[in-house]
């Protein structure tokens, strides 16, 4: 398994739906933000812009994505003449697949948008979030990434339209679909990426993170995880160290405390299972370096979070 399928097997996020909207030009909706939640808009028809405060402008059109992870206040219209109002001041009302539908504007072109929302568990906040940037546009086109996208808002437009048994958790397990899909095309077409993710765009050091991740318990030296990314150590060591921002020694701890924290939270099992499962050689070890890189001793922490 690759290294971001690994990190998303272990770290939770999940994406739900909340609302469409069908709009017409001239149109312009403002929202404050996702209190906490990352914020998506796919569009299905039409086109517009997209504006959230300290980044560039950003046009859109049928089948773009539009990404806030970090939930960020923004704005969507039609054209920059488009009179903008507050989202609550638009008239919405629950079609037959019971999500609530946004419409106004004028008589123009119509615009409609899938909108939903996606959290990260704890360890998604402290590992993957603050990777990312303010806004993802991922843009649909040509080629078998846009096909995929397309095809994906399409059967999301399409499951909401027939209101089929089953369609709203159809559509919010698509939504979780889309963001996997978000990551792994900013990482591969969008600015350069810092921290782990950034890691994934090199080969050899995606083969390294990848053993990381696949078997966090394993010994791993900057010399075995050089083989793996057939460097010299002193290269690897180097490159590594200039991508991620830290020393290999240093990532693989924060992944192994990843690990613990998710199985801690999630699981009963003892702190010396855990332990094992996460490379160290007994309860102790594994309560020292958690304590030091927490804050504090694991079942302190465990107690605390239940």
């Amino acid at each position: 398994m690759d290294a971001l399928s690994e990190f998303l097997s272990t770290v939770r996020v999940e994406g739900s739906l909340f609302s469409r909207a069908e709009l017409c030009a001239p149109w312009g909706v403002s929202t404050r933000g996702g209190d906490g939640a990352g914020i998506f808009h796919a569009v299905v028809t039409g086109s517009g812009q997209l504006l959230v405060e300290g980044e560039p402008d950003r046009s859109f059109r049928a089948g773009d994505l539009l990404v806030m992870p970090h939930g960020h206040a923004h704005v969507l219209r039609h054209g920059p003449d488009a009179e903008v109002r507050h989202i609550a001041e638009y008239p919405a009302d629950r079609d037959g697949d019971g999500l609530p539908c946004l419409r106004g504007g004028g008589d123009g072109a119509p615009t409609g948008l899938l909108c939903g929302t996606f959290r990260f568990d704890a360890e998604g906040r402290a590992s993957l979030l603050p990777l990312l940037p303010p806004v993802i546009h991922v843009k649909g086109g040509t080629g078998s990434t846009a096909a995929w996208l397309d095809g994906t808002l399409r059967h999301m437009a399409d499951e909401l339209a027939a209101d089929r048994p089953g369609g709203a958790v159809l559509v919010a397990r698509l939504a979780d679909l889309l963001f996997v899909h978000v990551i792994r095309c900013w990482i591969e077409e969008g600015p350069k990426a810092g921290g782990w993710l950034g890691a994934l765009r090199d080969p050899r050091l995606a083969r390294a993170v990848a053993a990381i991740h696949a078997d966090a318990a394993a010994g791993w030296t900057a010399e075995r995880l050089a083989q793996e990314a057939g460097m010299s150590r002193s290269a690897f060591f180097a490159l590594f160290t200039e991508v991620v921002g830290e020393p290999p020694a240093s990532y693989l701890t924060r992944w192994r405390m990843t690990l613990a924290r998710s199985r801690l939270r999630r699981t009963r099992a003892g702190m010396a299972e855990v332990a094992a499962e996460v490379g160290y050689g007994s309860e102790a070890a594994f309560s020292r370096a958690f304590k030091r890189h927490v804050g504090q001793a694991p079942s302190v922490w465990r107690r605390a979070q239940a």
